[in-house]
């Protein structure tokens, strides 16, 4: 027995409205990835150790800018905002300009002074204290430059080197 044309039309259109209904969840579920709660860590809330500046080449070279965020200095709170303890529970997420656009980064751990070295950027970085994650270009100016399209990455404690999400 035929269907009648106006069912053929109800099920067509369930149909589409299910299909547009995955692709807007697996959107959703795709966005929800790259989220600071995703990679929450807890906060330390022991004594800072002395900055390590001859543990890293990088330290070594842009010992001002590391050192100033490491320890809050007035001009660098704010600047960044965010100094001190600002990064992944126990560490201090430094950056500092390097051209336009260009930006350098570095991570001082609280608890050793160690410094190691972040990813670098075009369009800043976006962080949080109790979270491993780190947006390079947070908000990406669509400018056709290579390197400034938005990037995601977690900060492994275990290797002590941020790895890329994609």
């Amino acid at each position: 027995m035929k269907q009648p044309y106006r069912m053929k039309l109800s099920n067509t259109l369930l149909k589409y409205f299910l299909c547009c209904w995955c692709i807007m969840a697996s959107i959703n579920v795709s966005g929800q990835s790259h989220s600071f709660n995703r990679y929450h860590v807890s906060v330390y809330r022991g004594d800072r150790a002395k900055i390590v500046l001859t543990s890293n080449p990088t330290a070594k070279m842009y010992r001002t800018m590391i050192t100033e965020t490491y320890y809050s200095s007035k001009n660098m709170v704010g600047w960044h905002e965010s100094t001190g303890l600002n990064f992944a529970g126990h560490y201090c997420f430094a950056y500092w300009g390097c051209g336009s656009p260009c930006q350098m980064s570095a991570v001082v751990d609280l608890k050793t002074g160690l410094v190691y070295d972040g990813p670098s950027a075009g369009y800043g970085y976006q962080f949080k204290r109790n979270s491993r994650l780190l947006v390079v270009n947070p908000d990406d100016p669509h400018t056709g430059c290579a390197g400034c399209t938005t990037e995601y990455w977690i900060w492994d404690d275990h290797h002590k080197k941020f790895l890329q999400l994609h």
